[in-house]
């Protein structure tokens, strides 16, 4: 599991072949919007681990294998490692926890391929190696340390509506919703949707809560960069 694809799911996308979940080409969070609650603690956290992965947390991120995740928080930010390129080879991506119930994890990203995107009246499709996107998801704090930091997170996809109905094989109908949540505009044969306003954002990610299939946890490991 590469470290942007368990930071993309963290964004409420799974970069751009996320089905039903909201991107913005602005941000609809900033660093004012964490006023007033508990920071991540700083340091290096495991943000996920595949079934069956063997690792040793122990060992600096950067050497951890593809199926595991993790990265340096700190401000503003989370750096981490893709396990197929060197070892040295960081990427920094922008990262917002805003305050509020839940609590709103935003993600600045590049994407590939292409996606589409309102231009006035206009529906254009725009490289996506050109332009950075904001992805969504939701999360609430389960621990603190002593300093009243957060050291775990429970987190989960803020999504666009309900999940679309399933074909005998288990896979999805369609490329997204088919009844959008309020506030999230969506164009049939998308697969992302807009939120209208940051209140919609937050309204719809304590309606994804629901459908989440299974827990997915981040926690703070230890102090330092590696």
């Amino acid at each position: 599991m590469r470290f942007l694809s368990i930071l993309a799911a963290m964004a409420g996308m799974v970069l751009l072949a996320a089905c039903n979940a909201p991107v913005t080409k602005t941000p609809l969070f900033n660093a004012a919007d964490e006023a007033g609650a508990p920071r991540l603690r700083p340091g290096v956290w495991q943000l996920g681990q595949e079934e069956g992965c063997q690792l040793d947390p122990s060992k600096p991120f950067n050497e951890w294998p593809e199926c595991a995740g993790a990265g340096v928080v700190s401000p503003g930010q989370i750096v981490g490692h893709d396990a197929k390129k060197p070892k040295d080879e960081l990427e920094t991506t922008p990262f917002i926890f805003a305050a509020g119930d839940p609590r709103i994890i935003q993600v600045k990203f590049k994407t590939e391929g292409a996606v589409s995107m309102d231009a006035g009246d206009q529906h254009s499709s725009t490289p996506t190696n050109e332009i950075w996107l904001y992805g969504y998801a939701a999360g609430r704090p389960t621990k603190t340390d002593a300093q009243g930091q957060v050291t775990a997170v429970t987190y989960w996809l803020v999504l666009c509506g309900p999940p679309p109905p399933r074909n005998r094989n288990g896979a999805d109908t369609a490329f997204g919703t088919l009844h959008p949540f309020a506030g999230m505009k969506m164009k049939p044969g998308d697969a992302a949707c807009e939120p209208q306003s940051p209140a919609a954002l937050r309204a719809a990610a304590r309606a994804s809560e629901r459908y989440r299939e299974h827990p997915m946890e981040a926690h703070w490991l230890r102090d330092g960069n590696r």
